[in-house]
């Protein structure tokens, strides 16, 4: 099979072309920026079948660039996953959130309904969709309204609403995936996991004081290993039923202290803790955990890696990154 990601060069994107490739598929994938070509040297690397070639730049948010590359690459599966994904960037400018989350994947299913309309395409949104979640709605279903509270999640939530429209209303190949919070190697050390893991490190090699800086601790959410979360999105390529929405959880949920508590543990340090008033969010909400079950009944997926592994390979990566 012939496949575009479009983000390749991102987080979740370089763990699936990883997948995708080490099943002999023909993998392409969309960056950015030229620059942007650096986050895949270590994949290019591991595939020598990722030539330069097939990893086009271009802007979601560009409609002509998008359909040029539709055009060229006529991929069989195109997984959509280039987009904003920090929510304190989208409070910053909701404008740039909305144009690459809402307006790119505009862009992406008007390239594929005008060059390539039987190719199914992947558009990846996310659980912040939902937003206000009460105990009522626990575990969250796909049928749960969405509520969202910041614009990174009102971004993604209109993402999925023109995905299911575009699916109903010109008869495309669509299936809606709703990822719920992930980690592991290779995260970006802004997000939570990979923060608290790349201060740890930081405090093992003696280049910080053994102090952690954190924001909310209480918080309880549903984290999964994104290698889970990508093997998630290849079961529904498959599997899945056109226009529906999946979600894609562990089903578990954890307080982010708990999450702290597991590194630390991992790595043996003995550390204090400081609360940063600035990394508080006063749209937090308390508890959001998921259910997969529509995703686990009509693809047969299932998490697989043990979460004391995830955050040691998490570590590990950290260590990695700051040699």
């Amino acid at each position: 099979m012939r496949f575009l990601i479009t983000g390749l060069g991102g987080f979740a994107g370089r763990h699936l072309g990883a997948l995708l490739l080490e099943g002999g598929d023909e993998v392409h994938g969309t960056v950015h920026h030229a620059a942007d070509r650096s986050a895949l040297t270590e994949l290019a690397a591991r595939f020598p079948a990722l030539r330069d070639e097939n990893v086009h730049i271009a802007d979601v948010g560009d409609a002509p660039a998008v359909a040029e590359v539709v055009a060229a690459v006529r991929p069989d599966g195109i997984f959509h996953l280039a987009s904003m994904t920090f929510v304190p960037d989208a409070h910053v400018d909701p404008t740039a959130a909305f144009r690459t989350n809402a307006l790119g994947t505009v862009n992406v299913l008007a390239a594929v309904r005008r060059h390539q309309p039987r190719c199914r395409v992947l558009v990846v949104g996310s659980a912040d969709a939902y937003g206000l979640v009460g105990a009522e709605d626990l575990p969250v279903r796909e049928e749960c309204p969405f509520r969202p509270l910041n614009p990174y999640g009102a971004s993604k939530a209109a993402a999925d609403l023109i995905a299911y429209q575009w699916a109903r209303g010109y008869d495309l190949d669509v299936v809606r995936m709703r990822p719920f919070n992930h980690t592991g190697p290779g995260q970006r050390a802004s997000f939570v996991c990979a923060d608290f893991a790349s201060q740890l490190v930081e405090i093992e090699r003696r280049r910080r004081p053994p102090r952690m800086t954190v924001g909310n601790l209480d918080a309880v959410r549903d984290f999964s290993d994104v290698r889970d979360v990508v093997a998630a999105y290849a079961a529904a390529w498959r599997k899945a039923k056109p226009g529906e929405a999946y979600n894609v959880c562990s089903g578990v949920g954890r307080s982010v202290r708990e999450m702290l508590a597991g590194l630390i543990e991992l790595i043996g340090l003995d550390v204090g803790i400081d609360v940063d008033p600035n990394r508080l969010r006063h749209t937090d909400v308390p508890v959001i955990v998921g259910s997969a079950e529509k995703l686990r009944r009509e693809t047969g997926w299932w998490p697989r890696i043990e979460w004391r592994q995830t955050l040691a390979d998490l570590l590990a990566d950290r260590r990695r990154a700051s040699a």
